[in-house]
Formats: structure tokens, sequence, C-alpha cells
């Protein structure tokens, strides 16, 4: 006999062949039996090849005509599903066996959405572990009870909503011309709480990823976080490009009087290394190493992504 709710899991992907596999087997261990998994991919590696392998009653798979990435495809894949409840997933998640038995209570309940807690997998990789103590660090600081207190959910990894709501929204925001590459699921909460989406933060339901884990992998999302708020800014807030330019430099300059002036950025690398079980000192050396990498990228990451927008204004 199957549960009474619906679930679909919507996962875009784009060139995901290394986690891919291990995401599918989490995906289709799950012990609640009425929900489906719905893959997005425009890849141009071996993922395609990877999840048609897995394609069976419970697994789909949508390969878009034209590649206008990660907020498009979760678009398709939420309007192709069938379903009352969304998951959205990204393709480096693994999904205990219970996820869905669990936050179905809240559903059952009457709930619209539900956040849970994402901890990073790979904790012996010094980029992945910067990301979790980045974490542990604003849940010590009460980041997120005041998210709490004031929103009650907010976007997760893993976050999901009933469809009902969720389609009387305009859904991810996206661009045609230059797509939105960061900032997109806040603008979705925002969208959903102007609906009076009744939600809940559950940190007793946890899921882990796998975080970027070399310098390129870990450059490249953290230049794409520098991306995408640029694109916020002139495509859904639409700020003016001057206005979009001055905020971004007073953020540079900011950015080099951490590095520079060395105390505030001992402090952040400080801080950090106190939530590591490695060795303390040489965790603030490799803390604040890190730090000026995920500076450095987000910087450039919002500056081309300024030039990109000035050279396609024309067009936007």
């Amino acid at each position: 006999m199957q549960n009474k709710l619906k679930y679909s899991i919507i996962i875009p992907t784009y060139n995901e062949e290394g986690d891919i596999e291990n995401t599918i087997r989490h995906l289709l261990s799950i012990d609640y039996d009425n929900y489906d998994i719905i893959f997005v991919d425009d890849s141009n590696d071996n993922t395609t090849n990877i999840i048609r392998k897995y394609i069976c009653e419970k697994l789909h798979l949508i390969i878009p005509e034209m590649r206008r990435g990660r907020s498009e495809a979760r678009n398709i894949g939420i309007e192709a599903s069938e379903c009352d409840v969304v998951i959205i997933l990204n393709a480096d998640v693994l999904l205990p066996t219970d996820f869905i038995s669990r936050i179905n209570i809240h559903f059952q309940n009457g709930l619209d959405a539900v956040s849970i807690l994402s901890e990073v997998e790979n904790m012996s990789n010094m980029f992945a572990r910067y990301i979790e103590l980045d974490f542990k660090l604003k849940i010590y600081n009460g980041f997120y009870e005041k998210l709490v207190k004031k929103f009650q959910f907010f976007w997760t990894e893993g976050f999901s909503v009933r469809k009902t709501i969720l389609m009387k929204t305009s859904l991810f925001p996206s661009n045609k011309c230059i797509p939105i590459v960061a900032g997109e699921d806040v603008r979705l909460i925002d969208e959903l709480r102007k609906y009076n989406c009744n939600g809940i933060y559950d940190d007793s339901i946890k899921i882990r990823h796998i975080a970027p884990s070399t310098f390129s992998s870990f450059w490249v999302t953290r230049k794409g976080r520098g991306e995408g708020t640029p694109q916020v800014r002139a495509f859904i807030d639409k700020w003016s490009y001057k206005k979009i330019f001055f905020v971004a430099t007073l953020k540079l300059m900011r950015r080099l009087a951490i590095v520079f002036s060395m105390v505030p950025l001992f402090l952040r690398a400080y801080k950090l290394s106190r939530y590591s079980n490695r060795n303390k000192f040489l965790e603030i050396f490799v803390m604040g190493y890190i730090f000026i990498i995920e500076q450095s990228a987000m910087t450039y990451g919002e500056f081309s992504s300024l030039l990109n927008i000035y050279l396609n204004r024309k067009k936007i």
C-alpha cells in the first residue's frame, strides 16, 4: 500500500559524472513508497549515460533542447512533476533512507515547506572542511537561530515544498540572455513567504553532501556565488548598473582591507579552526589560505558578471 502524499525529487545536473552514481544509489534506497526522481540533465560528459543506466519507474530523465542554467533546469523538472510535494536537490547530496518518511510527518501535519540540516561528507579535504567549519561558525554565532525566529524556514539543501503553493510563484528566477547562477533560490523563498507559505526548519533531519574538494571546483563554486549577486540585482531587483557597480566596489575594498590588514584575516581563520579536530595552529593557516581564495573567487566572479551584463545590456 502506497503512502498518501507523493514526492518528486528534482535534480538538475551538469557534468556530475564523479558524484552522480553514488547519489542515485542513495535515492533508490529511500524507504518511502510513493516518490519519483526527475533528473534534468544537459551535461557534455558521461553524466547522461550514467543516469540512463538507472532509468526505471521511479527515475526519469529530461534532456532540455537548450542549456539555460540551473534555475531553468529546476523549473523544467518542477513543471514536469506530478506530485504533492517537490524536493529540490543538488547532484552531490546523499539522502538517508528515511528522509522522505521524516519530512512527510511535517507535511501530514499541514505544513507547506520543510528546511533541513546539511552536513559535509568529505571532511578530510581542506576545501570541503572550510565549508563545514563556516557552517558551524554560523551556528555558533546564532545565524540560523535568528533566521528561524524571523522567517520560520529558509533555503537549504534538500528543501521541500508543496507543489500547489510552489506553482503560485514564478518558480526559480532565470534569464534567457544571462542565466542566473546563484541567489535565485533565496528569491524563490521570498516569493513563497508572500503567499503565506507555512514552513519549518528541522535540524534533526540531516542530509550529507559532497563539498568541492579541489582548488578548481572550490574556485568555480565561489566564483559562481560572486557572479550571482550582480545578476540578481540587475534582473530581479532592477538596480541600475551604476548602483550595482558601486556596491561591488565597496565590497572589493572591504575584502582587500580584511586580507591586507591581516588581523581580521587571522581572527576569521582562528574562529574557523576552533571547530576543527585538526592541529589548531596548522588549521589557522589552512583556513586563512582558503578564505583568501574564496574572497578572490567571489570578487572575480562579481566583476566578470558585471562586465558580462554590461556587454549584453542591449539584449537584456
